[in-house]
Protein backbone atom coordinates (compact mmCIF):
# COMPACT_ATOMS: atom_id res chain seq x y z
CA UNK A 1 0.00 0.00 0.00
CA UNK A 2 1.13 3.55 -1.02
CA UNK A 3 1.51 5.91 2.18
CA UNK A 4 1.67 9.39 2.90
CA UNK A 5 3.54 11.03 5.42
CA UNK A 6 1.97 14.08 6.80
CA UNK A 7 4.46 16.18 9.22
CA UNK A 8 2.48 18.88 11.19
CA UNK A 9 4.86 21.60 12.57
CA UNK A 10 1.91 24.09 14.01
CA UNK A 11 0.36 23.92 17.19
CA UNK A 12 -2.38 26.58 16.26
CA UNK A 13 -4.50 23.31 14.54
CA UNK A 14 -7.40 25.18 12.72
CA UNK A 15 -6.35 28.66 13.18
CA UNK A 16 -3.35 27.51 11.28
CA UNK A 17 -3.19 28.72 7.78
CA UNK A 18 -0.38 25.91 6.61
CA UNK A 19 -2.25 23.28 8.39
CA UNK A 20 -5.34 25.01 6.78
CA UNK A 21 -3.91 24.59 3.21
CA UNK A 22 -2.52 21.34 4.14
CA UNK A 23 -5.97 19.55 4.96
CA UNK A 24 -7.32 20.98 1.38
CA UNK A 25 -4.36 19.60 0.11
CA UNK A 26 -5.44 16.07 1.99
CA UNK A 27 -9.08 16.12 0.77
CA UNK A 28 -8.00 16.10 -2.62
CA UNK A 29 -5.41 13.81 -1.87
CA UNK A 30 -7.50 11.37 -0.37
CA UNK A 31 -10.70 11.80 -3.31
CA UNK A 32 -7.97 10.90 -5.73
CA UNK A 33 -6.41 8.37 -3.49
CA UNK A 34 -8.75 6.58 -1.52
CA UNK A 35 -6.63 3.15 -0.70
CA UNK A 36 -3.39 4.98 0.28
CA UNK A 37 -2.74 5.57 3.77
CA UNK A 38 -2.04 8.88 5.36
CA UNK A 39 -0.01 8.77 8.28
CA UNK A 40 -0.60 12.03 10.35
CA UNK A 41 2.67 13.24 12.79
CA UNK A 42 1.41 16.40 14.62
CA UNK A 43 4.45 17.78 15.92
CA UNK A 44 3.63 19.48 18.62
CA UNK A 45 0.78 16.86 19.60
CA UNK A 46 3.15 13.91 20.05
CA UNK A 47 6.39 13.54 22.60
CA UNK A 48 9.26 13.05 20.17
CA UNK A 49 12.03 10.56 21.22
CA UNK A 50 14.61 12.40 23.42
CA UNK A 51 17.88 12.98 22.36
CA UNK A 52 20.50 14.47 25.11
CA UNK A 53 23.88 13.42 25.88
CA UNK A 54 23.21 9.64 25.63
CA UNK A 55 21.91 10.22 22.36
CA UNK A 56 24.88 12.37 20.55
CA UNK A 57 27.59 9.59 22.38
CA UNK A 58 25.36 6.86 20.86
CA UNK A 59 25.52 8.91 17.36
CA UNK A 60 29.31 8.83 17.38
CA UNK A 61 30.00 5.35 19.03
CA UNK A 62 27.72 4.55 15.83
CA UNK A 63 29.89 6.65 12.97
CA UNK A 64 33.18 4.94 14.75
CA UNK A 65 31.73 1.43 14.76
CA UNK A 66 30.91 1.99 10.78
CA UNK A 67 34.59 3.72 10.54
CA UNK A 68 36.12 0.55 11.74
CA UNK A 69 34.15 -1.88 9.69
CA UNK A 70 31.21 -2.30 11.93
CA UNK A 71 27.67 -2.70 11.11
CA UNK A 72 26.72 0.28 13.74
CA UNK A 73 26.21 -0.17 17.50
CA UNK A 74 22.78 -1.41 19.41
CA UNK A 75 19.47 -0.06 18.94
CA UNK A 76 18.95 0.62 22.08
CA UNK A 77 18.57 3.36 24.65
CA UNK A 78 17.70 7.14 22.99
CA UNK A 79 19.49 5.44 19.72
CA UNK A 80 16.41 3.19 19.53
CA UNK A 81 14.21 6.76 19.29
CA UNK A 82 16.02 7.91 16.68
CA UNK A 83 15.94 4.91 14.99
CA UNK A 84 12.65 4.70 14.94
CA UNK A 85 11.70 8.28 13.70
CA UNK A 86 14.13 7.46 11.03
CA UNK A 87 12.40 4.19 9.72
CA UNK A 88 9.33 6.00 10.03
CA UNK A 89 10.61 8.50 7.39
CA UNK A 90 11.93 5.66 5.54
CA UNK A 91 8.74 3.32 5.05
CA UNK A 92 6.69 7.00 3.61
CA UNK A 93 6.45 6.86 -0.38
CA UNK A 94 5.57 10.06 0.00
CA UNK A 95 5.96 13.17 2.38
CA UNK A 96 3.87 16.26 3.44
CA UNK A 97 4.90 18.73 5.33
CA UNK A 98 3.30 21.75 6.28
CA UNK A 99 4.88 24.45 9.07
CA UNK A 100 4.75 28.23 10.12
CA UNK A 101 8.03 30.35 9.87
CA UNK A 102 8.62 30.70 13.50
CA UNK A 103 12.09 33.77 13.81
CA UNK A 104 12.78 33.26 10.12
CA UNK A 105 13.19 29.55 10.27
CA UNK A 106 11.14 26.31 11.29
CA UNK A 107 9.14 26.18 14.96
CA UNK A 108 11.89 24.10 17.54
CA UNK A 109 9.17 20.57 17.12
CA UNK A 110 10.43 20.43 13.48
CA UNK A 111 13.66 21.25 14.69
CA UNK A 112 13.71 18.69 17.33
CA UNK A 113 12.33 16.07 14.52
CA UNK A 114 15.06 16.83 11.98
CA UNK A 115 18.09 16.79 14.19
CA UNK A 116 16.26 12.85 15.17
CA UNK A 117 15.80 11.75 11.42
CA UNK A 118 19.35 13.49 10.04
CA UNK A 119 22.33 11.35 11.24
CA UNK A 120 25.21 10.36 9.52
CA UNK A 121 25.79 6.57 9.90
CA UNK A 122 21.92 6.25 9.61
CA UNK A 123 20.08 8.13 7.04
CA UNK A 124 23.24 9.61 5.49
CA UNK A 125 26.38 8.11 4.83
CA UNK A 126 29.80 8.71 3.14
CA UNK A 127 31.26 7.18 0.44
CA UNK A 128 34.58 6.05 -0.56
CA UNK A 129 35.66 9.67 -1.63
CA UNK A 130 34.27 11.38 1.73
CA UNK A 131 31.11 12.10 0.12
CA UNK A 132 27.84 12.48 1.92
CA UNK A 133 24.91 10.22 0.66
CA UNK A 134 21.24 10.56 1.28
CA UNK A 135 19.53 7.12 2.06
CA UNK A 136 16.09 8.67 1.96
CA UNK A 137 15.38 8.54 -2.01
CA UNK A 138 12.77 8.09 -4.57
CA UNK A 139 10.22 9.59 -2.88
CA UNK A 140 8.41 13.27 -3.02
CA UNK A 141 8.09 16.15 -0.68
CA UNK A 142 5.28 18.69 -0.45
CA UNK A 143 6.32 21.39 1.38
CA UNK A 144 3.54 24.07 2.79
CA UNK A 145 5.09 26.83 4.59
CA UNK A 146 2.99 29.77 5.56
CA UNK A 147 5.04 33.30 6.90
CA UNK A 148 3.97 36.55 8.36
CA UNK A 149 5.82 38.67 5.49
CA UNK A 150 6.20 37.79 1.78
CA UNK A 151 9.96 36.23 0.68
CA UNK A 152 11.46 35.67 -2.47
CA UNK A 153 12.54 31.92 -3.40
CA UNK A 154 16.27 32.28 -3.14
CA UNK A 155 19.38 31.85 -0.13
CA UNK A 156 19.44 34.74 1.81
CA UNK A 157 21.37 37.97 0.97
CA UNK A 158 23.15 40.14 3.74
CA UNK A 159 21.27 43.25 2.17
CA UNK A 160 17.61 41.19 3.44
CA UNK A 161 18.12 42.67 7.08
CA UNK A 162 15.80 41.86 9.34
CA UNK A 163 12.92 40.23 6.73
CA UNK A 164 15.50 37.22 6.09
CA UNK A 165 14.16 33.54 5.46
CA UNK A 166 16.33 31.05 6.17
CA UNK A 167 13.36 28.44 6.74
CA UNK A 168 12.61 27.41 3.09
CA UNK A 169 16.38 27.48 2.27
CA UNK A 170 16.72 25.22 5.42
CA UNK A 171 14.24 22.64 4.63
CA UNK A 172 15.27 22.72 0.78
CA UNK A 173 18.90 21.37 1.52
CA UNK A 174 18.36 19.18 4.69
CA UNK A 175 16.17 16.97 3.07
CA UNK A 176 18.25 17.09 -0.31
CA UNK A 177 21.42 15.72 2.27
CA UNK A 178 18.92 12.91 3.73
CA UNK A 179 18.14 12.16 -0.59
CA UNK A 180 15.15 14.01 -1.45
CA UNK A 181 15.41 15.63 -5.18
CA UNK A 182 11.51 15.37 -6.20
CA UNK A 183 11.02 18.97 -3.87
CA UNK A 184 7.57 21.17 -4.12
CA UNK A 185 6.83 23.68 -1.94
CA UNK A 186 3.62 26.08 -1.93
CA UNK A 187 4.03 29.14 0.13
CA UNK A 188 1.19 31.10 1.93
CA UNK A 189 1.83 34.16 2.24
CA UNK A 190 1.72 37.27 4.04
CA UNK A 191 -0.44 36.20 7.09
CA UNK A 192 0.65 38.72 9.54
CA UNK A 193 -2.37 41.28 9.51
CA UNK A 194 -5.65 39.04 9.14
CA UNK A 195 -8.11 40.49 6.96
CA UNK A 196 -10.26 39.65 4.24
CA UNK A 197 -7.54 39.97 1.56
CA UNK A 198 -5.69 37.50 3.52
CA UNK A 199 -8.73 34.88 3.70
CA UNK A 200 -8.40 36.14 -0.14
CA UNK A 201 -5.28 34.58 -0.59
CA UNK A 202 -5.21 31.61 1.93
CA UNK A 203 -8.46 30.36 -0.58
CA UNK A 204 -6.01 30.38 -3.42
CA UNK A 205 -3.47 28.55 -1.97
CA UNK A 206 -6.44 26.07 -0.59
CA UNK A 207 -7.06 25.73 -4.67
CA UNK A 208 -3.48 25.60 -5.25
CA UNK A 209 -2.97 22.53 -2.71
CA UNK A 210 -5.73 20.73 -4.54
CA UNK A 211 -4.48 21.04 -7.73
CA UNK A 212 -0.81 20.24 -6.28
CA UNK A 213 -2.59 16.98 -4.15
CA UNK A 214 -3.90 15.83 -7.97
CA UNK A 215 -0.50 15.20 -9.14
CA UNK A 216 1.31 14.30 -6.10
Amino acid sequence: MIKLLYLEASPRQDNSYSSRVAKAFLDSYRERNPDHEVEHLPLFDRELPAFGAEGANQKMDNIMNLFTGGSGIEVEGEWAGVMQEIERLKSADKVLLSSAMWNYNVPYRLKHWIDLVVQVGASVMVNEKGEYVGQITGRPLQMIIASGSPYEDRFPLESDGSKTDFMRPYLDHIFRFLGFTDIRCLRVMPTGIPSPETEDMVARCEEQARAAARVF
